[in-house]
């Protein structure tokens, strides 16, 4: 009877162990890719724009959704007192050079001191920079386009001046776009650079190919995800940034 009791409790135990395993070696699994990652397009290309300059628009060369060139005008303003101040510092700069070469004249002769010709050099120095600073500011004053690409939001108007650092137009290239997803940070295990993927965008409700081009550098510790970006086997004209889709992953081996 002892005997029976003791295989009983020896084969219980072994039950036991043999489920935790199993259920161990189910947790350490990949998950399957019956699981949906949802994806959001964006566009390597794009930049919100804003000034500090105290100048009301002069033109606005695009509006909402219209395409532009690179090098195209997108807004100027009215700079006429900063193009007077630059054109004011400039001189400036000119005249103490003239006084700088005539000191330095004046020194071969012993008519001034050296101390007289520091002095001057830096005054030549100050007016320079003044000149530059000045300068620099004037060619804010048009917001050339950086790449090919779309207007995607304009709050200001002509006449009207912006307020400093608040951004008034958006812009996105017709550049590669890239595909945001965010997945479990288990699948580290089988996830890598390259793997292949299906994206379907709801807007469009098509599929489209896509592959994992690099993986984010950190896991969030209170969700135990991680963001990877991937990007698309065929550049696709009608996908937009903005635009999100469910991403169906291959079922990993083992």
């Amino acid at each position: 009877m002892e005997r029976v009791v003791k295989t009983c409790v020896a084969g219980l135990a072994l039950a036991v162990s043999a489920g935790a395993g199993g259920r161990a070696a189910e947790m350490q699994r990949p998950l399957e890719a019956s699981i949906p990652v949802r994806g959001v397009i964006r566009a390597i290309e794009q930049a919100q724009l804003s000034t500090d300059l105290m100048a009301r628009v002069a033109s606005i060369g695009f509006r909402t959704g219209e395409r532009f060139k690179k090098g195209d005008l997108l807004i100027s303003f009215e700079c006429e007192r900063y193009r007077a101040e630059a054109q004011s510092a400039e001189a400036v700069w000119r005249e103490m050079n003239l006084t700088l070469d005539s000191n330095q004249q004046l020194e071969k002769f012993r008519a001034v001191g050296r101390h007289d010709v520091e002095i001057s050099k830096a005054r030549v120095a100050k007016a320079e920079a003044e000149a530059r600073s000045l300068k620099s500011r004037v060619s804010q004053c048009e917001i050339i386009a950086p790449y090919d690409g779309r207007v995607s939001e304009l709050s200001i108007n002509v006449y009207e001046q912006p307020q400093a650092n608040k951004p008034f137009l958006s812009i996105v290239g017709d550049g590669k776009l890239e595909i945001e997803l965010i997945v479990p940070s288990n699948w580290l295990s089988w996830l890598h650079a390259g793997a292949a993927f299906d994206l379907k965008i709801d807007e469009t409700d098509k599929d489209y190919g896509g592959r994992i081009d690099r993986i984010g550098a950190a896991v969030d510790a209170v969700s135990q995800m991680v963001k990877v970006i991937a990007v698309f086997d065929t550049p696709p004209s009608d996908v937009l940034p903005g635009m999100s889709g469910t991403a169906h992953f291959s079922q990993p081996n083992g």
